[in-house]
Protein backbone atom coordinates (compact mmCIF):
# COMPACT_ATOMS: atom_id res chain seq x y z
CA UNK A 1 0.00 0.00 0.00
CA UNK A 2 2.72 2.25 0.70
CA UNK A 3 4.28 1.79 -2.06
CA UNK A 4 1.55 2.43 -4.12
CA UNK A 5 1.07 5.75 -3.07
CA UNK A 6 4.83 6.76 -3.51
CA UNK A 7 4.60 5.42 -7.31
CA UNK A 8 1.36 7.81 -7.56
CA UNK A 9 2.79 11.08 -5.94
CA UNK A 10 6.14 10.70 -8.00
CA UNK A 11 4.14 9.90 -11.54
CA UNK A 12 1.86 13.37 -10.14
CA UNK A 13 5.31 15.29 -8.91
CA UNK A 14 6.16 14.51 -12.78
CA UNK A 15 3.44 15.22 -14.29
CA UNK A 16 3.54 18.94 -12.60
CA UNK A 17 7.27 19.61 -13.43
CA UNK A 18 6.44 18.32 -17.22
CA UNK A 19 3.50 20.26 -17.89
CA UNK A 20 4.28 23.48 -15.45
CA UNK A 21 7.83 23.68 -17.25
CA UNK A 22 6.29 23.53 -20.65
CA UNK A 23 3.54 26.29 -20.22
CA UNK A 24 6.31 28.50 -19.74
CA UNK A 25 8.27 27.40 -22.99
CA UNK A 26 8.27 29.82 -25.57
CA UNK A 27 7.43 27.19 -28.05
CA UNK A 28 4.24 25.69 -25.94
CA UNK A 29 1.47 27.33 -28.38
CA UNK A 30 3.18 24.74 -31.14
CA UNK A 31 1.60 21.88 -30.05
CA UNK A 32 -2.35 23.23 -29.52
CA UNK A 33 -2.54 25.44 -32.85
CA UNK A 34 -3.82 24.27 -35.98
CA UNK A 35 -1.12 23.83 -39.00
CA UNK A 36 -3.25 24.12 -41.48
CA UNK A 37 -4.38 28.20 -40.90
CA UNK A 38 -0.74 29.08 -40.48
CA UNK A 39 -1.19 31.46 -43.08
CA UNK A 40 -2.30 33.91 -41.06
CA UNK A 41 0.33 34.26 -38.61
CA UNK A 42 2.84 36.94 -38.75
CA UNK A 43 6.55 36.35 -38.24
CA UNK A 44 8.06 39.25 -37.30
CA UNK A 45 11.82 39.00 -37.03
CA UNK A 46 13.94 36.88 -38.88
CA UNK A 47 14.85 34.96 -34.81
CA UNK A 48 11.51 34.24 -35.33
CA UNK A 49 11.76 32.45 -38.75
CA UNK A 50 15.18 31.06 -37.34
CA UNK A 51 13.36 29.27 -34.89
CA UNK A 52 10.84 28.03 -36.97
CA UNK A 53 13.43 26.47 -39.23
CA UNK A 54 14.78 25.31 -36.99
CA UNK A 55 11.77 23.41 -35.56
CA UNK A 56 10.94 22.43 -38.85
CA UNK A 57 14.12 20.90 -39.51
CA UNK A 58 13.99 18.82 -35.84
CA UNK A 59 10.29 18.00 -36.99
CA UNK A 60 11.53 16.47 -40.35
CA UNK A 61 14.35 14.48 -38.88
CA UNK A 62 11.64 13.28 -36.18
CA UNK A 63 9.11 11.38 -37.89
CA UNK A 64 6.72 8.51 -37.69
CA UNK A 65 7.99 6.08 -40.44
CA UNK A 66 11.58 6.05 -41.43
CA UNK A 67 10.89 6.47 -45.02
CA UNK A 68 9.54 9.78 -44.13
CA UNK A 69 12.89 10.75 -42.14
CA UNK A 70 14.69 9.92 -44.88
CA UNK A 71 12.47 11.75 -47.62
CA UNK A 72 11.87 14.89 -45.18
CA UNK A 73 15.22 14.78 -43.66
CA UNK A 74 16.95 15.58 -46.83
CA UNK A 75 14.52 17.97 -48.15
CA UNK A 76 14.61 20.23 -45.18
CA UNK A 77 18.42 20.06 -45.47
CA UNK A 78 18.73 21.11 -48.93
CA UNK A 79 15.58 23.74 -49.11
CA UNK A 80 14.70 24.96 -46.01
CA UNK A 81 17.56 27.69 -45.70
CA UNK A 82 16.08 29.39 -48.83
CA UNK A 83 12.41 29.26 -48.07
CA UNK A 84 10.83 32.33 -47.08
CA UNK A 85 8.30 32.70 -44.17
CA UNK A 86 5.49 32.25 -46.56
CA UNK A 87 7.32 28.82 -47.66
CA UNK A 88 7.80 27.76 -44.52
CA UNK A 89 4.64 28.11 -43.41
CA UNK A 90 3.29 26.11 -46.04
CA UNK A 91 5.67 23.76 -44.82
CA UNK A 92 4.96 23.60 -41.57
CA UNK A 93 1.33 22.81 -42.30
CA UNK A 94 2.08 19.89 -44.75
CA UNK A 95 4.17 17.98 -42.14
CA UNK A 96 2.24 19.10 -38.96
CA UNK A 97 -1.18 18.15 -40.38
CA UNK A 98 -3.59 16.11 -38.99
CA UNK A 99 -2.96 12.97 -41.86
CA UNK A 100 -0.87 10.11 -40.89
CA UNK A 101 2.64 9.70 -42.07
CA UNK A 102 1.36 7.25 -44.66
CA UNK A 103 -0.40 10.01 -45.69
CA UNK A 104 2.30 11.81 -46.05
CA UNK A 105 4.78 9.30 -47.78
CA UNK A 106 1.88 8.37 -50.29
CA UNK A 107 1.36 12.42 -51.37
CA UNK A 108 5.23 12.85 -51.55
CA UNK A 109 5.88 9.75 -53.91
CA UNK A 110 3.21 10.52 -55.48
CA UNK A 111 0.74 7.66 -55.40
CA UNK A 112 -1.74 9.52 -53.84
CA UNK A 113 -3.21 12.74 -54.63
CA UNK A 114 -2.92 15.59 -51.88
CA UNK A 115 -5.71 17.72 -50.65
CA UNK A 116 -6.75 20.70 -52.00
CA UNK A 117 -5.12 22.19 -49.21
CA UNK A 118 -1.86 20.95 -49.30
CA UNK A 119 -1.40 20.70 -53.25
CA UNK A 120 0.62 23.76 -53.53
CA UNK A 121 4.32 24.71 -54.87
CA UNK A 122 6.05 22.98 -51.80
CA UNK A 123 4.33 19.77 -52.33
CA UNK A 124 4.95 20.08 -56.17
CA UNK A 125 9.26 20.79 -54.64
CA UNK A 126 9.01 17.56 -52.35
CA UNK A 127 7.61 15.33 -55.31
CA UNK A 128 10.22 16.88 -57.76
CA UNK A 129 12.91 16.11 -54.54
CA UNK A 130 11.78 12.78 -54.22
CA UNK A 131 12.38 11.48 -58.25
CA UNK A 132 15.49 13.31 -58.40
CA UNK A 133 16.37 11.03 -55.22
CA UNK A 134 15.21 7.35 -56.98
Amino acid sequence: MKSQISINMLKNTVYFYRYSLMRNSPLMGIKNRCYAQTGDTKISSDSELDLMRSRLIYQSRKRGILENCIIFTSFADKYLKTFNCEELQKYDALINSKFDEWDLYAWSIGSKPAPQEFDNDILKLLKNHVQKRS
